[in-house]
């Protein structure tokens, strides 16, 4: 298997950040903005799509992926810092996503199961799927991902009777620093796409602006969609009581009066979604060491136990969503930051070409 498709890798994409916008984000942007959560999400459009242009602007010009970039331009020490940045950066991803995993897991379907048994089963897992490469990882995504949009749409469809979409309005209830406040965390979302840059080597073809539209879009639409259907069901003030709100709209999913309890969908919706995120994110932390380590099968076991191990303590839910506020704020600095170093460096290297042409 020689690398994936770009178009695999705007599924790709899709999943690792759409997981992350359905079950972790929504319930900050409700936190942070109430009823205006929806507009907040409106205003990061424009925003949202300038990062996506951006990105594929220093995707096309990059003659590489950012680790083997950094690894052959740059000398060790600035290497070795930028690969620690970036192990720490994809680490808190792959741990945000396993830990709200296991607990909603213990409190919602597997009560009486042990917390370190949920994460051994999902890291373990990840972890094999990560040991096959890329290609396994996109494959099994092209299988996991339209029955995730599937049941999505099944959802929405027949939770359509509860709601009553008069709950959005009036809007502008809270001042345009919460909004603001809101259409950031939601652009800090969409800028995980950085996460491209690093698979470069193993794409085979190109990642146009139309993908990258295309991919900021669905994504937008994926955030948006459940939000406005939470709030029109449960109301502003109830949704933002809710610890996982996607998954309260499954409870009142039913089929007629035979099968009155569907939510069981929504735990593959789930699990698939964390299964890729956490493998893609593994999968990246090896690409960032392996060429300066002897062993990558060690090299993966050691960050899937890392993984494990951290993420069996301190499960409870306490200040959880101000520890991910923080890290969406820190991963948009870090990205916009990187972004901006990239495009100074490749305006630098085509004035010096045109120099050199000139001369």
């Amino acid at each position: 298997m020689n690398g994936i498709t770009p178009f695999q890798l705007s599924m790709l994409l899709i999943t690792f950040i759409g997981v992350s916008n359905h079950v972790i984000l929504i319930p900050i942007l409700l936190d942070t903005a109430t009823r205006d959560a929806w507009v907040s999400v409106l205003a990061a459009i424009v925003p949202s799509m300038l990062i996506g242009l951006l990105y594929a602007y220093i995707y096309k010009h990059l003659p590489s992926s950012l680790s083997t970039w950094a690894k052959e331009k740059t000398n060790t020490t600035f290497w070795f810092l930028f690969t620690l940045l970036f192990t720490v950066y994809f680490f808190i991803q792959a741990s945000i996503s396993l830990r709200d995993t296991i607990v909603w897991s213990n409190t919602s379907y597997l009560t009486y199961t042990p917390p370190w048994v949920v994460g051994l089963c999902l890291t373990g897992i990840c972890y094999f799927t990560a040991r096959k490469g890329l290609a396994a990882i996109a494959i099994t995504n092209g299988i996991l991902l339209p029955w995730i949009v599937l049941f999505g749409f099944y959802v929405m469809a027949v939770n359509f009777k509860y709601k009553d979409y008069g709950y959005l309005f009036p809007v502008f209830k809270q001042s345009a620093l919460t909004i603001t406040h809101g259409a950031w965390y939601t652009t800090a979302g969409i800028a995980e796409i950085f996460l491209v840059f690093f698979l470069k080597d193993e794409v085979n073809g190109k990642l146009s602006r139309r993908n990258m539209m295309l991919v900021v879009l669905m994504l937008i639409e994926l955030t948006i969609g459940p939000l406005t259907g939470i709030i029109a069901m449960f109301g502003p003030f109830e949704a933002e009581k809710l610890r996982y709100p996607a998954y309260e709209q499954w409870r009142m999913a039913s089929i007629g009066s035979m099968l009155s309890q569907t939510d069981f969908l929504s735990i593959y919706q789930w699990l698939a979604g964390a299964f890729i995120r956490i493998s893609l994110a593994i999968y990246i932390l090896h690409t960032l060491w392996v060429k300066k380590w002897r062993h990558p099968e060690i090299l993966l076991l050691l960050i899937s136990f890392s993984l494990y191990f951290v993420n069996l303590f301190k499960l409870s839910d306490v200040k959880f969503h101000e520890h991910v506020k923080t890290y969406y704020t820190s991963s948009s600095l870090l990205c916009g930051g990187v972004s901006v170093v990239l495009v100074i460096c490749i305006w630098t290297g085509k004035m010096r070409k045109a120099v050199k042409s000139h001369g």
